[in-house]
């Protein structure tokens, strides 16, 4: 079952976000939740990550792809080093090593789309 609406989807996503411990006080937060909408919306999206969802992120937010990037990159990087691990194993699953490197940037965002998509079906 696809989430109908976009304010419940971006009530699902920014729980999400608040359940592993991202802090939404940092602008990572909402480019994430942004590009996580983005790519649930339309999974192709995943393929050009760069020119098509960072790229619209950025026209939402004013700024540049390349601070998207780098700002979503961080906020994953907060999120692993600081956030509730037992949530991130939860929806991570063994995709990835909670004890290692964080996810790339497309990586946590389609592993998050997947949840969702499981979650919803």
């Amino acid at each position: 079952m696809v989430i109908k609406t976009k304010k419940i989807l971006i009530k699902k996503v920014t729980d999400i976000l608040h359940d592993i411990g991202m802090p939404a006080h940092i602008k990572g937060f909402y480019y994430v939740r942004d590009a996580i909408i983005l790519v649930y919306q339309d999974i192709t999206r995943l393929n050009h990550i760069i020119n098509d969802v960072y790229a619209l992120v950025a026209k939402r937010h004013h700024t540049s792809i390349q601070s998207v990037e780098r700002t979503i990159r961080v906020a994953i990087e907060i999120t692993w080093l600081r956030g509730d691990m037992d949530e991130i194993m939860c929806i991570f699953h063994n995709t990835v090593d909670g004890r290692k490197a964080r996810p790339t940037n497309k990586e946590f965002i389609a592993l998050i789309v997947d949840y969702l998509n499981i979650e919803h079906m």
